[in-house]
């Protein structure tokens, strides 16, 4: 089985999160609301992985992420059967900003009454009810 480790980070601003919604084919969880994040890659730490795929996909610049938990899920991922391991973050920002881009077709800014409103994966289910957020 394959194994993907992906780092995300849930990001609050002024009462709301931040989701986007993907611009990826093949991608897991289609058609769900995301946390904005993606994968390790090779010679960056966990912290320079993080702050590095919020900037490629929403143009935010994180000065501080707290880590917050990890998860795991198996689930098609690029049509193959995949091991998701989450590395999960938290950090906050005291202004909108940024846009989405390359792998977020459109970012979406919810607060906490409206969070069952939309779908969401497996893991981030678990990911906000930690966080007492649902």
């Amino acid at each position: 089985m394959n194994r993907r480790i992906i780092v995300s980070a849930l990001i609050k601003c002024n009462d709301k999160y931040l989701f986007i919604k993907q611009n990826k084919k093949g991608g897991a969880y289609q058609d769900c609301l995301h946390i904005v994040g993606g994968g390790l890659e090779d010679n960056e730490t966990l912290e320079e992985s993080i702050k590095r795929e919020v900037m490629e996909e929403v143009h935010i610049k994180l000065d501080e992420v707290k880590p917050f938990d990890f998860d795991s899920d198996i689930t098609m991922y690029k049509g193959e059967i995949t091991q998701l391991i989450f590395l999960r973050y938290t950090a906050e920002i005291e202004k909108f900003t940024g846009y989405a881009d390359s792998d977020a077709k459109e970012m979406i800014w919810l607060s906490k009454d409206e969070l069952l409103k939309y779908k969401h994966n497996e893991p981030s289910m678990r990911f906000l009810k930690k966080l007492n957020l649902i």
